[in-house]
């Protein structure tokens, strides 16, 4: 038997991913979608000898191809490549779930339909009717639970014996009513008039996405050689249907797989009574509450921040030492030379300072990953849904400002399930202003630097506060501005709760953790390698200073003094001759070229003789905001080290406070600016994808710029106003 090919679908919340996790396990990769930004998950397994691809298409409530999410699975459903659909539903809400079943029915394809979450129903007093539903579906019916991998054999069978058999389709399941029908078949009888269009999709599928309006269908019409004639019969029908049935054609259709979903539950299901006796109810009563709802997520908040620094500690020194003990060999094993410098002082630390953040990365997305899978994130959501709206924003802006904490690029693109262009530039263009994960490194070395360890962790929890707080402003900004008229309601889904399971938390762990360390990998490496170029040269290339070092070095071992203090004048000697390179380089002539505008923010006394190093630091930060910190380690001429015995502060950090000459208020703007500059390389091409626009992408980072250099200006200008220095 040739590879089957399985397409997962499914509404949001009906653990369709989860499932696909459980099928594939590791043997699963991510892309996009061709054409678009949206995220792509594909993956295989192997089952009585036979190769099964799965492709995991986006959570969507309908096929009426209005959002992005909406066209891919679509478009992809009638895809000749898809074997088999599984159709995952929320077994304990099986009525709303079924909207979807009733549109999927419609394509004539073979579907397995899959009772996932069976042990929520089961708690809920649900029995089932599973031959009588497998009658009334048309297609086998397998019970799971997916986040325990139960029912997965069932299911597998069941996919490769509905692969195998040949399949005809049968009568539809779904019965609009006489006059819709019988205008559906008039529709039809003009699509098949035109072969090849009749061939790409479903006639009868093609024809009640016409009667929707669905952007793809009409697309569809408009390259038919039989345009005209199905355009005529298409605003016939909706004309007839719309005066004699006294509504418009979406809204019939809609109520009648309503109809048909609220039918076939009440045929198949019975209420018995509840064993969990409404958790789910009591819990929203005291989280989503009116006034306690956006305190309990304060300190929900908290303590997500507080438990990450406190676990995250012990790794990052056992990273850091790793890495010292790498740098101490190279140094060692290499000759002298630009190749060894390369390595020791650019390669090394510049990685070694970002990887040593990597456990703090995973253990807090592995909290958020923990708080998604228990129901928490949607009722924060819910919460700060009134709040969205009276900032300009759209409900649905607040989960990709909380995707954005780990990652710009994916809250940039999670903005595709916004319907409206208004409300979906607008979350655009604020998201960047949310603090990443990458930012949160920066805050970690300022912070730890400047402020004592308690007030250093409430200056790195604000930096993410006024990240949220900035991007309401800007947004009831943009709202009143360029994007004038009124957010569209929004309706959010509150999962019941659900216990996570420890598997998936780590998988959600080690995918951000193993992202981060590519991009250490990769980006970072070749920033390190950058930075150390236009940080070196062209004065490690001058052959008259090395000589002069070298002297000086033989002048002083010829002294006969001991070894600790010759090897502390050689030190000595080598410092200064890094520092004579790096402050003839190509990047303090950069560095020294912007440090006007800076100054007003970092250096408003112009006291500070290396101010210019903040310049390339925040520059290559354009890069990847990781680079900031490898930056600063390469311009300060240090390595991302373990802390000193009785130090708090690894040597970057000591470095930055006995030398950088930034005071705790200057040290504040810096992790201000930090925050809302300019949004990343990636962030800014993800823009450009999703609004399709080098003005928007521009203009991102045009006010971006602006307002992370005007707020730093008035923190600086407040903070000296109250005595702060």
């Amino acid at each position: 038997m040739k590879p089957l090919t399985i397409a997962l679908a499914g509404n949001p919340n009906c653990g369709k991913t989860t499932l696909f996790n459980a099928l594939t396990g590791s043997r699963h990769h991510v892309g996009n979608w061709p054409g678009v930004t949206v995220e792509r998950r594909s993956g295989h397994f192997e089952e009585a000898g036979h190769r099964v691809e799965v492709v995991d298409l986006p959570g969507t409530y309908s096929l009426a191809a209005q959002s992005e999410d909406e066209r891919i699975a679509s478009s992809y459903l009638v895809e000749p490549e898809v074997d088999v659909i599984v159709n995952v539903l929320d077994a304990s809400n099986l009525e709303r779930n079924l909207y979807l079943t009733s549109q999927l029915l419609e394509l004539g394809r073979p579907i397995v339909f899959v009772l996932n979450m069976w042990d929520d129903a089961e708690r809920a007093g649900l029995r089932l009717d599973m031959p009588m539903m497998e009658r009334l579906l048309g297609g086998p019916v397998v019970a799971t639970v997916g986040n325990r991998s139960e029912g997965l054999d069932v299911l597998k069978a069941a996919i490769l014996k509905l692969g195998a058999q040949p399949f005809e389709p049968g009568t539809p399941r779904v019965s609009y009513g006489d006059d819709l029908e019988r205008e559906l078949g008039k529709l039809v009888q003009e699509i098949a008039r035109d072969e090849r269009l009749a061939a790409s999709q479903p006639p009868r599928w093609l024809g009640l996405q016409l009667l929707e309006g669905a952007p793809g269908a009409l697309a569809a019409l408009e390259a038919s050689h039989a345009r005209g004639a199905i355009q005529g019969q298409l605003e016939s029908s909706r004309a007839f249907l719309t005066k004699h049935l006294g509504a418009d054609v979406p809204t019939l259709l809609a109520e009648r797989r309503y109809g048909f979903a609220h039918g076939l539950v009440a045929e198949v299901a019975q209420r018995g009574p509840r064993t969990d006796r409404g958790l789910t109810s009591r819990l929203d009563a005291v989280l989503t509450h009116r006034w306690l709802g956006i305190p309990i997520f304060l300190v929900v908040m908290v303590a997500v921040y507080g438990l990450t620094f406190v676990l995250g500690k012990y790794p990052q020194d056992w990273i850091a030492a790793a890495f010292d003990a790498l740098h101490d060999a190279a140094a060692a094993a290499l000759p002298p030379g630009e190749l060894s410098s390369l390595v020791v002082d650019g390669i090394i630390p510049g990685v070694g300072a970002v990887v040593v953040f990597v456990p703090v990365i995973m253990i807090l997305m592995g909290c958020i990953a923990f708080l998604e899978d228990t129901g928490y994130m949607a009722r924060a959501a819910f919460i700060m849904d009134r709040l969205m709206h009276l900032m300009g924003l759209h409900g649905k802006s607040f989960i990709p400002l909380v995707m954005g904490t780990g990652c710009n690029v994916p809250a940039v693109q999670a903005t595709r399930t916004i319907e409206t262009r208004e409300d979906r530039f607008i979350t655009i263009l604020v998201a960047p202003l949310v603090s990443c994960s990458a930012r949160l490194q920066v805050y970690i070395l300022i912070a730890g630097t400047f402020f004592p360890p308690v007030q250093a962790a409430l200056a790195v929890l604000a930096m993410h506060f006024l990240g949220f707080i900035f991007a309401m402003v800007v947004g009831k900004l943009l709202r009143l501005t360029l994007f004038r008229g009124e957010n569209t309601p929004f309706v959010m889904e509150l999962p019941p709760y659900r216990l996570p399971v420890l598997s998936a938390t780590l998988v959600h762990m080690w995918e951000k953790g193993s992202v981060f360390l590519s991009r250490a990998g990769t980006v970072i490496l070749a920033g390190a390698t950058l930075i150390w170029f236009v940080s070196h040269y062209p004065g490690i290339a001058n052959r008259a200073w090395t000589a002069e070092l070298q002297q000086q070095q033989a002048a002083l071992r010829a002294q006969g003094l001991p070894a600790a203090e010759e090897t502390r004048q050689l030190d000595a000697l080598e410092l200064a001759h890094q520092s004579r390179i790096v402050n003839t380089s190509l990047a303090a002539r950069f560095g020294k070229t912007i440090q006007p505008v800076l100054a007003p923010i970092f250096d408003p006394d112009g006291t500070r003789t290396e101010a210019w190093k903040d310049g390339i630091a925040l520059t290559a930060g354009f890069v990847a905001k990781e680079i900031v910190v490898s930056t600063m380690a390469v311009v300060h001429q240090t390595e991302a080290g373990e802390s000193e015995p009785g130090s708090p502060r690894n040597p970057l950090q000591e470095q930055l406070r006995q030398h950088s000459g930034l005071t705790s208020l200057t040290a504040l703007a810096f992790m201000i600016f930090t925050l809302l500059y300019t949004p990343c390389l990636g962030t800014v091409g993800i823009i450009y994808k999703e609004t399709r626009s080098l003005l928007w992408s521009s203009f991102s980072v045009a006010y971006g710029l602006a307002l992370g250099w005007l707020v730093a200006w008035l923190t600086v200008l407040g903070g000296r106003a109250l005595g702060f220095g």
